[in-house]
């Protein structure tokens, strides 16, 4: 009889046992943010410097000895600014422009697209094409980091309305960083200058300026050039001095590019036809 008691002791202790709480075996799951940076990893290959080539007219020739003509006196359609910096700074260090060979971009045929933008090299330079309106800054980087420098670009505007703006990016210290200044044209004929910090937070630093020297609306070519040394700031419009300004928020190296950033049209589009740096 004990011996049955026993044995049936012992039984319950075991199926007890088994209903014992069991540790959780699930991990804990981290919660990652997320942050997208406004470019990718540029690639570290030098442009080469190779110009475009221009095709020559075709000369019809004249049969009969044409009589000869007084020399008419030519007026010059434009009027070329001494101030330009591009007339005196002789070869940039860094060039892009639709002849350029290498991959300054980091896209090697493969555009960068997010929900915003969509960026490919083209026949006629890096392409920036939005796909909605109010989605920020979007920018890409070339390898050079200087610290101080003359930076130009060639922007060719294709499709733009209102406040959609375009322009230089530099002393962006990484590529996935926010942190940099942007100076930017509108497409209604005013300027902006903006730091972001490293948190992604924008300052004006000037607000929306009108300015004759900008041509405005679609199809058209502006040049925008910024001379930057130390904490001075000098930006230039198509060759003319438009503003000058100090701010040494961020004194070191950092790489330089091009963004635009849609305000009125879903699909505004910007060509970068040429990105020029002279270091200082």
């Amino acid at each position: 009889m004990k011996k049955i008691l026993f044995i049936t002791l012992i039984m319950v202790m075991i199926l007890t046992a088994c209903n014992l709480p069991k540790a959780n075996g699930t991990p804990a799951v981290d919660v990652i943010s997320t942050r997208v940076a406004g470019t990718l990893a540029a690639s570290e290959t030098s442009a080469a410097m190779i110009q475009p080539t221009e095709a020559l007219p075709t000369l019809a020739l004249d049969t009969a000895t044409p009589e000869p003509t007084p020399t008419a006196t030519v007026t010059p359609t434009a009027t070329v600014n001494p101030s330009d910096p591009k007339l005196t700074l002789g070869a940039p260090d860094f060039t892009f422009n639709s002849a350029t060979s290498g991959n300054p971009f980091g896209l090697a045929g493969n555009p960068y697209e997010d929900n915003s933008i969509i960026i490919s090299h083209q026949v006629g330079g890096l392409n920036f094409t939005s796909k909605t309106i109010n989605g920020g800054k979007r920018w890409r980087l070339s390898a050079p980091t200087p610290t101080n420098f003359y930076l130009e670009g060639t922007f060719k505007v294709i499709t733009c309305s209102d406040r959609d703006n375009y322009g230089l990016a530099m002393r962006v210290p990484t590529y996935a960083s926010t942190l940099g200044y942007f100076i930017g044209l509108s497409c209604d004929g005013s300027y902006i200058i903006d730091r972001i910090d490293a948190e992604g937070n924008g300052y004006n630093l000037k607000t929306w300026t009108a300015d004759a020297n900008i041509k405005t609306g679609s199809g058209q070519v502006n040049r925008l050039g910024v001379m930057l040394i130390n904490d001075s700031f000098k930006i230039y419009i198509n060759g003319v001095k438009v503003t000058e300004f100090i701010d040494g928020t961020i004194p070191t190296a950092g790489h330089g590019g091009a963004y635009i950033s849609a305000r009125g049209n879903p699909n505004f589009t910007v060509e970068l036809q040429e990105l020029l740096e002279w270091d200082q």
